[in-house]
């Protein structure tokens, strides 16, 4: 299995859509990221140390679950265009005309007194 790092990069790399105005959110989402492998490393790393001092696997009570980080990193992969439902949501937002909303009331012709 590999890191949600490294995938986090292949997606952004692959994405053609961002620009450099996404950069923080971008550095934020590869920061989630770093922080869903760490934190794969750091309980394992936990359960070893407490199994070398000798104590009862079963009788250890486990670290408490980051239920935060995953889904807040699936929310950032999604506003950026990264999952599928993102990039159905930009498609669908569509280029205002040249002039925008404003033009196209003012092109309106006025009803005849």
């Amino acid at each position: 299995m590999g890191s949600v790092f490294d995938a986090t990069e292949q997606a952004i790399a692959s994405a053609e859509h961002l620009t450099a105005m996404d950069e923080g959110a971008l550095e934020a989402l590869r920061t989630l990221a770093r922080k869903i492998d760490d934190d794969d490393a750091l309980r394992a790393a936990y359960l070893r140390y407490r199994l070398d001092r000798g104590e009862d696997e079963s009788k250890m009570k486990p670290l408490q679950l980051d239920n935060v980080s995953i889904p807040t990193y699936l929310k950032f992969c999604e506003s950026l265009g990264l999952t599928p439902a993102g990039r159905d949501k930009l498609k669908e937002k569509k280029p205002e005309a040249a002039g925008g909303k404003l033009s196209k009331l003012r092109s309106v012709p006025k009803p005849a007194s």
